[in-house]
């Protein structure tokens, strides 16, 4: 998987594994123009994992992957073994956004040994803090694991909170109440690293298709349309968590239809 450049920053992407997202989690939408993303079971096998950005000697880690799981959704555990080939311990990180709670974000912060990354601090939004831990949104042992890093935990209060040089927080809910997207600075050229904001590129041409997984899915339309007309400004690139190759790219308008290129 190849990096993303940023001006005079750089973003690895971090490769944990990969999930099984069937086209019915879109509900009832038409894939007729989009039947090349989709496999003989009508699914779309999409990798998981995390990214990682060098601000001068500041390790960020943008989500934390799925975790040591397999099941018949994930096939996850190759995080830390990325982070090694990366030449980056997990000692070594010293900040972590992650961008929402659901476990395919947030699989390698606490494990049975206790955190995995024990010197970061980790920003989460606030909002998403209160609906998957102080209100048990996903169910008690979600938020159980959570409270067991409370200690490390730095709740984003605002839109646009700095958490390292050329690197600032965008709320962006509506996939869960605190999603947090994450944006790149440097130079001319910006970077949005969006989590769960788009799902797959279908979404890129059809914002209104509402995933199954959105807690609040006209919300998270109504976000997708907006960082959509915003991808598309001068030196303006986005990285998705789930497309394939976990590579950034730009969007241009074409025939009022957006086209998706590849970064770098």
């Amino acid at each position: 998987m190849r990096a993303s450049p940023v001006g005079d920053l750089t973003v690895h992407p971090v490769f944990d594994g990969t999930a099984v997202l069937p086209a019915a989690a879109w509900g009832n939408a038409d894939w007729s123009a989009h039947r090349h993303l989709l496999d003989e079971h009508d699914s779309m096998t999409v990798p998981v994992g995390a990214f990682l950005v060098r601000v001068g000697e500041q390790l960020v880690l943008l989500d934390a992957g799925v975790g040591d799981v397999r099941n018949e959704m994930f096939d996850g555990g190759h995080l830390l073994a990325s982070l090694h080939d990366l030449g980056v311990a997990p000692a070594d990180i010293d900040t972590i956004v992650v961008s929402h709670l659901h476990s395919d974000h947030m699989g390698w912060l606490v494990t049975e040994q206790g955190s995995t990354f024990p010197n970061a601090t980790v920003h989460i939004g606030a909002a998403d803090w209160a609906h998957f831990v102080d209100d048990e949104g996903d169910g008690p042992r979600r938020a159980e694991r959570m409270r067991r890093v409370e200690h490390q935990v730095s709740l984003i209060h605002e839109d646009g909170a700095t958490v390292a040089p050329g690197v600032t927080t965008r709320h962006t809910p509506g996939h869960t109440p605190g999603h947090t997207s994450t944006v790149i600075s440097s130079g001319t050229e910006r970077l949005i690293v969006l989590g769960d904001a788009l799902h797959c590129p279908a979404q890129l041409t059809e914002p209104e298709w509402q995933f199954l997984y959105d807690v609040d899915k006209d919300l998270a339309v109504r976000t997708r349309q907006q960082l959509l007309r915003d991808a598309e400004a001068p030196g303006t690139s986005v990285l998705p968590c789930h497309f394939a190759g976990m590579q950034a790219a730009r969007l241009l308008p074409a025939e009022g239809r957006r086209q998706w290129v590849l970064s770098g």
